[in-house]
């Protein structure tokens, strides 16, 4: 099992490596896939990655729309972001009409409305004016893939609200977005009651995942004293709340003989940990990492509820299963290697092999498994004038801290071209001397 679901996840990453998006005819393999285990494992992998790249790709902006005057009709699927002067929000796309004329609807597409936006309510059905663009991002080396990151969420298009009187909301949220609703509710409750504005931005990025009421300043202060991190919700939030309240509920559980007849302790604090990781990741609005962090943690706690005992490894692989069933495009997330990296060496730390003392002397020895099986990460870093000059510092401390590898890469000039360019990286010594 172990190595059939590795090789599946050869195979999605293979696909992943493909220049080029290979046609849906390979699709027709899904049955006569080989018949020894790791090859028919490592097929379906890069064919399930390929059904939905394919299922992904069919929903797109047509490139003739671009910059148009569109008029779409759809719902409001994501909490809005509520920034200086505008709201960012994302749009699930009904209809699409250019000039009287339907065309196909790219799907979800993230939308900007400036100067003076209504109150977006998640659920909402509007029809909006607006101009389109297919997703693009800057190529820096080392820099945020803005593209990709639209692309893993299912954003097709960008975009921004045009003044129109005849935009309009058509119809009222539907039940089904009650949780988004709660969620805007809580931010509402927080603006309302909290007059500082870093307080309320910190309690509404760990509570419900909202990050927009944070300042440049704020942000710049975390990454100073190194825990911008802890700023997004993710797996270390889902696995403290499930680890305060498995541990809390199995002792107040066990302090009864009538619960602890009914239903074991360890399986009734399992239950109670799983239930609250859930209510948090969907606070959060079940994020990719609360996603993976939820996963994980039903994998593991799982064998507790059905009373099954498995091997670490069996779970580990599992998890990981799963969530390449749900988003095969996970294997393009540095934090998905991350997160199973780290699990890794902490289940080797946790093993009995590794672990043969107890109390502190084994907490000991696992943060230093820890930061052996992490040491051979390496970050590399192109520094670039007018871009990220100002991280220099910042990912310095940050890898002093954390023992990673920070390497410095220095590009060097190609062609009679390479002069103009050169002029935009920072060499060695400029480096060196901050």
């Amino acid at each position: 099992m172990i190595s059939g679901i590795f090789a599946f996840t050869i195979g999605v990453m293979v696909l992943q490596w493909q220049a080029s998006l290979p046609a849906a005819l390979w699709l027709l393999l899904i049955r006569r896939y080989p018949p020894a285990r790791p090859a028919a494992a490592f097929t379906l992998g890069f064919l399930w990655a390929l059904l939905h790249a394919h299922w992904v790709s069919d929903h797109h902006l047509l490139p003739e729309l671009q910059g148009k005057e569109l008029w779409l009709e759809g719902r409001v699927v994501s909490l809005p972001e509520i920034g200086q002067g505008r709201v960012r929000f994302g749009f699930q796309v009904d209809r699409l009409s250019y000039r009287g004329e339907d065309y196909p609807s790219p799907g979800r597409v993230r939308l900007g409305w400036y100067r003076q936006a209504p109150q977006l309510i998640p659920g909402d059905k509007w029809r909006l004016r607006v101009r389109l663009k297919i997703p693009h991002g800057f190529m820096n080396p080392g820099g945020f893939d803005y593209e990709g990151w639209l692309f893993r969420n299912g954003i097709r298009a960008t975009g921004y609200v045009r003044d129109d009187p005849a935009n309009r909301k058509l119809t009222q949220s539907p039940p089904g977005f009650a949780l988004q609703r709660l969620r805007q509710q809580i931010r509402l409750l927080v603006d309302s009651n909290i007059q500082d504005a870093t307080a309320a931005g910190l309690l509404k990025a760990l509570t419900i995942g909202d990050r927009s009421g944070l300042s440049r300043s704020d942000w710049s202060l975390f990454r100073q004293t190194g825990t911008n991190h802890l700023i997004a919700i993710s797996g270390l939030h889902i696995g403290i709340v499930s680890g305060l309240v498995f541990f809390l509920s199995r002792w107040l559980w066990a302090r009864s003989e009538y619960f602890t007849l009914l239903l074991p302790a360890p399986r009734a604090a399992a239950i109670g940990a799983l239930s609250a990781a859930a209510v948090y990741a969907a606070l959060a609005g079940f994020a990719v990492p609360t996603q993976r962090a939820l996963v994980m943690l039903t994998v593991f706690m799982g064998g507790l509820v059905l009373y099954r005992s498995s091997k670490p490894a069996r779970s580990f692989s599992t998890a990981m299963f799963l969530l390449l069933l749900m988003d095969p495009f996970a294997v393009l997330s540095p934090g998905f290697w991350f997160s199973f990296l780290a699990v890794a060496v902490i289940l080797f730390g946790l093993s009995a092999r590794a672990q043969r003392s107890g109390g502190f002397r084994s907490w000991f020895r696992l943060q230093w498994l820890v930061a052996i099986g992490m040491a051979p990460v390496k970050i590399n870093m192109v520094v670039m004038r007018g871009i990220n000059e100002d991280e220099i510092e910042s990912m310095l401390d940050y890898a002093e801290r954390t023992g990673v590898h920070l390497r410095f890469i220095e590009t060097m000039p190609v062609g009679g071209a390479g002069g103009a360019v050169m002029d935009r990286y920072y060499p060695a010594d400029e480096i060196l001397s901050r």
